[in-house]
């Protein structure tokens, strides 16, 4: 498999668990009364999204072009099909309030934006020798 279809697949399968994980849990994640609690898990995504990324770039030796094109295409997935699940938050995450909807939105695009910055700003590891 090429590395532009697996990523398109990784990308797909990384949003697939983390809807359903929000769609059971996500209302144990979201306490818009803390923000601590909302802070912290937009901090503890970063280093996750940047170890999932990098091992993907690790795993295709990918140059910086490659890398660039494969964060789109892990992004795209989950942006298109989260248009859909906040257009029907009250179907998709029904244990949800509209202020949680919210919260969630603002998370979605901190997630992408921060997978299409690690896509432009990481570097090709030169080989060891």
């Amino acid at each position: 498999m090429n590395y532009q279809s697996f990523s398109f697949l990784f990308g797909f399968s990384v949003w697939l668990v983390g809807t359903l994980a929000f769609r059971f849990f996500g209302h144990l994640f979201f306490h818009i009364e803390d923000p601590l609690v909302e802070i912290s898990l937009f901090i503890a995504v970063t280093p996750l999204l940047y170890l999932l990324m990098n091992w993907v770039f690790t795993r295709f030796r990918l140059s910086n072009p490659q890398r660039l094109k494969s964060a789109v295409l892990m992004a795209v997935p989950g942006m298109f099909c989260d248009v859909l699940c906040l257009k029907y938050h009250d179907v998709v995450f029904p244990s949800f309030t509209i202020e949680q909807a919210m919260v969630l939105s603002a998370w979605l695009l901190w997630v992408y934006a921060i997978v299409l910055f690690i896509g432009l700003s990481t570097k090709e590891r030169s080989p060891a020798t």
